[in-house]
């Protein structure tokens, strides 16, 4: 088996560590030269761990300062473990970006007026490297018509500090609705599983710190290794 970088390494045990609230949201991390000696490592590598992390949404730089906790670090909003407790936060590939009128449920769930249009997002997210969730993104068209234009590949893991720091949207709160459901084909297909196998539904409004509805969220989950759990333990 290829042996995995060093910064890999590194970034996952850092990753356990905001999993398990080491650090709490704003904290300031230890100096890069500290983390360095801790891990027994060099500077760079250290630097290309965080970088991964600062671009994942989880960490960020402040000039004069160092690198902090996120304020909305997205575990705060994921909530499946694996059986050992862990908690990993998912990669993703996004599978399509496109512009629609909005289906009934998508109007009604996003409180949307009649003519308006929507943002749809599909994607693949992966634990573990294993694809495990297939999950289509609704959003309003008219407070993110900059994303419309965006290639697939540009669209980042962590979509709701995109939302904050590109469009100025926070995300502060979700309600959610769970319900067992079969694979479609499209889901078979992209979780490598049979069509009509069973999955778990997150249905998942998310809210601005005005109460208004932003994101409206599906995400089929394939839960044969993790399970879901909110609060966390």
């Amino acid at each position: 088996m290829e042996k995995r970088p060093l910064y890999e390494q590194v970034k996952e045990t850092l990753l356990a560590r905001l999993a398990g609230d080491y650090w709490r949201p704003g904290a300031l991390l230890p100096s890069e030269p500290k983390l360095a000696g801790e891990f027994g490592v060099s500077q760079g590598t250290i630097r290309r761990a965080l970088d991964d992390l600062v671009s994942q949404g989880l960490l960020a730089r402040y000039q004069g300062r160092g690198t902090a906790v996120t304020e909305h670090t997205p575990f705060g909003f994921f909530h499946l473990f694996r059986e050992d407790g862990t908690r990993e936060l998912p990669e993703s590939k996004t599978l399509r970006i496109s512009v629609n009128p909005p289906s009934r449920a998508e109007r009604d769930a996003l409180e949307l007026a009649s003519g308006k249009k929507v943002i749809r997002i599909q994607r693949v997210r992966y634990l573990n490297l294993e694809p495990k969730i297939f999950e289509t993104i609704c959003i309003s068209h008219d407070l993110f018509s900059g994303l419309a234009k965006m290639a697939t590949r540009d669209l980042p893991n962590t979509v709701y500090n995109y939302y904050e720091q590109k469009f100025g949207v926070p995300i502060v709160g979700k309600r959610e609705r769970l319900r067992a459901a079969a694979a479609t084909q499209d889901e078979a297909r992209y979780l490598h599983i049979e069509i009509g196998a069973p999955l778990l539904e997150i249905e998942c409004i998310a809210y601005s710190h005005r109460s208004q509805p932003i994101e409206w969220r599906i995400s089929r989950c394939l839960t044969d290794e993790h399970y879901y759990c909110n609060p966390p333990e």
